[in-house]
């Protein structure tokens, strides 16, 4: 038994050690693959053919009036257009406190573009369709997600939130926070802004007193 042990023992590292010698060389051959995974999958490969599209070709020009996500169109934004402050075409990943919130090592503060009437109804808009799901429509953290298990969603009427800077605000909604996702690829600069401003303006009215409103808000909030 000892015998046959130390054959064996003799045998696998003498089979190592020749196998060991081989590190380096190139083969001619085609290597064998005990578990080649996912290298020979079925995928598109720059400048290659494919057989998956009937004219055999894995690049296709883009669909006409495409642009590339997150380009902006020369003078406006691309979705809103309710401030002019772009001049020229740019992503918007461009290291400024516009794209990104930052003012040097720190979230900078203030709203860095018009914010009128107009702006702010985009950005209640833009709110209640990525927001609300999330935050409810006041901003209070209660909506339907919530009801599905999702309970770490954050108050946005609270102190925490209202002591942030414009910047911190607008650099989580582009890169998400915790169990929030990035809005950053979905949702454009200008757009982004606007939810801000809009933010603000229900952290306001949530603490708004009621002797300061006028007699006409006063009248709709009895009828409710």
């Amino acid at each position: 038994m000892v015998r046959v042990f130390l054959f064996l023992f003799v045998l696998v590292v003498a089979s190592v050690v020749s196998l060991a010698g081989f590190r380096g060389q190139k083969f001619t051959g085609t290597p064998l693959q005990i578990t080649p995974d996912m290298k020979h999958q079925p995928k598109v490969i720059t400048q290659h053919g494919s057989a998956f599209f009937a004219d055999n070709r894995g690049d296709h020009p883009l669909i006409p009036g495409t642009i590339p996500a997150g380009y902006n169109l020369p003078g406006r934004y691309l979705q809103t257009g309710v401030n002019n402050v772009n001049t020229s075409s740019t992503f918007t990943s461009e290291p400024t406190y516009v794209e990104t919130g930052v003012m040097g090592e720190f979230y900078g503060d203030g709203i860095p573009l018009e914010v009128n009437e107009k702006f702010l109804q985009r950005g209640r808009e833009r709110y209640e369709i990525f927001c609300a799901v999330c935050h409810d429509r006041s901003g209070s953290g209660n909506g339907i997600t919530k009801a599905y298990g999702l309970a770490t969603v954050a108050s946005l009427i609270d102190d925490r939130i209202k002591s942030q800077p414009d910047g911190q605000i607008y650099a989580t909604i582009t890169n998400g926070k915790n169990t929030m996702g990035a809005y950053g690829p979905s949702i454009a600069t200008e757009d982004r802004w606007a939810i801000v401003s809009y933010v603000r303006a229900l952290q306001k009215g949530q603490s708004v007193k009621v002797e300061l409103l006028s007699p006409e808000v006063k009248a709709q909030l009895e009828k409710k």
